[in-house]
């Protein structure tokens, strides 16, 4: 008890004694020790406390103190001596929290050097924490999960992209779901807090870093001619498209690509119902839509998975130096994720990027089949209001923060004109 107050007092953080020492009031107790003092179904139960306190005293690691006129029967407080704090760990059988603040910043150490910047910032922050003598939200009881964590964390850059969880957790772990129960939490609440990209679930954390939890295959449909091997392939002879595998996407080669747009759609319900001919809504009767076949069109799924990236990129470069300029459009859902979708889209593959059907017109045409949201979502999109890079977005988010209400690609595309 006293040694707990040791730790949370400024003494502790500063290294140096105060002149109030850690302490407690038996009267002031508010645990089983106050119930055994004052119990008068069993009066040992104080002497033997009595005994206890005297015995070190005795060997100068406390001081008791008794009320005037009552030593020996009642004791008002108890002091913690300074210079007697390492023999008291020793007593108690605890190991000093100062050995383990020391412990953990050399356990995280190795990380100083990472060549990852947000890993880099990650052992940072908490460096200086802990060269502090603060704990900074650290479990500095459990350093196993840190010296798991920074395991994990030296290994990633070396991974080949795209490897499952399960058999990183058995070439780190020799257990395929070790990495699952004991480190992806943590390692994605640092790349939460640390990364710089915002994501919906842990599975899109971890695949970004490289980490996925099954192969991941991508969707796409249109007049697209790429070579693998000897083999030369054109999507538009497809029937509904092609699902492409990460290693496929890794060896491929585009050859031509004769769009009159890309489309990337987030949410598979529409991207099936664009490919069938069923959506007939205004923009996509001009003159880049006309025909849903010459339109290259791409099932994302959300944020761009490891595949989808490396396809992205190929795509980006053939169209940078084939000189072909193509009009780029994305159609996810009119909320703070589809925003987010476009935006990293846009800032990482085309700049060029249009929204397709996310604008007040379509959100208020179809308003009644959304979803009402919560005063913790609404703050996320205010947060955008207030950041310049999204200005796109300021006038369709001041009408989505009115309504309340947040439109999902799915709701919305049931609910559209249906060509007979």
């Amino acid at each position: 008890m006293l040694l707990k107050k040791y730790e949370a007092s400024k003494a502790f953080k500063t290294g140096e004694a105060s002149l109030q020492r850690p302490q407690f009031a038996i009267k002031k107790l508010s645990n089983s020790l106050l119930k055994d003092y004052y119990d008068d179904m069993n009066y040992r139960k104080r002497e033997w406390i009595h005994q206890a306190l005297a015995e070190l005293q005795e060997n100068g690691i406390i001081e008791v103190r008794w009320p005037k006129y009552k030593e020996g029967e009642e004791i008002d407080k108890v002091y913690l001596n300074f210079d007697a704090i390492g023999i008291a760990y020793e007593m108690a059988g605890i190991t000093p929290k100062q050995k383990k603040l020391e412990d953990l910043k050399l356990i995280l150490c190795p990380l100083s050097e990472h060549p990852w910047q947000w890993v880099r910032d990650f052992w940072n922050y908490y460096n200086k924490a802990l060269s502090k003598s603060q704990t900074a939200g650290l479990e500095i009881n459990n350093l196993k999960g840190y010296e798991d964590l920074v395991k994990t964390l030296l290994f990633l850059p070396a991974i080949d992209e795209g490897t499952m969880k399960r058999v990183l957790s058995h070439q780190l772990f020799n257990d395929t779901k070790y990495l699952e129960k004991h480190v992806q939490n943590r390692l994605v609440s640092i790349y939460k807090r640390f990364g710089n990209i915002e994501l919906d679930t842990d599975i899109e954390y971890l695949d970004s870093i490289g980490i996925v939890e099954n192969p991941q295959i991508t969707l796409v449909s249109g007049p697209l001619i790429f070579s693998s091997g000897n083999i030369c392939t054109d999507v538009a002879e497809l029937p509904g498209g092609i699902g492409l595998s990460f290693e496929t996407i890794k060896e491929l080669e585009i050859k031509e690509l004769n769009a009159k747009a890309i489309l990337f759609i987030e949410n598979l319900t529409a991207y099936h119902e664009f490919l069938n001919g069923k959506i007939a809504e205004g923009p996509l009767t001009s003159n880049n839509f006309k025909n849903p076949d010459q339109v290259l069109t791409i099932y994302t799924g959300g944020f761009p998975h490891h595949a989808l990236r490396k396809l992205l990129y190929k795509l980006k470069d053939f169209i940078q130096q084939s000189n072909n300029f193509v009009e780029v459009y994305h159609w996810g859902d009119i909320d703070y994720g589809g925003i987010l979708i476009f935006e990293h889209l846009r800032r990482n593959y085309f700049s060029n990027l249009k929204p397709l059907f996310m604008d007040e017109y379509t959100y208020n045409k179809y308003l009644k089949y959304g979803m009402r949201f919560s005063p913790e979502y609404a703050n996320k999109l205010t947060a955008l209001l207030n950041d310049d890079n999204y200005n796109l977005w300021h006038k369709l988010i001041e009408v989505l923060l009115r309504n309340k209400i947040r439109l999902e690609q799915e709701g919305l595309v049931i609910n559209m004109n249906i060509k007979k």
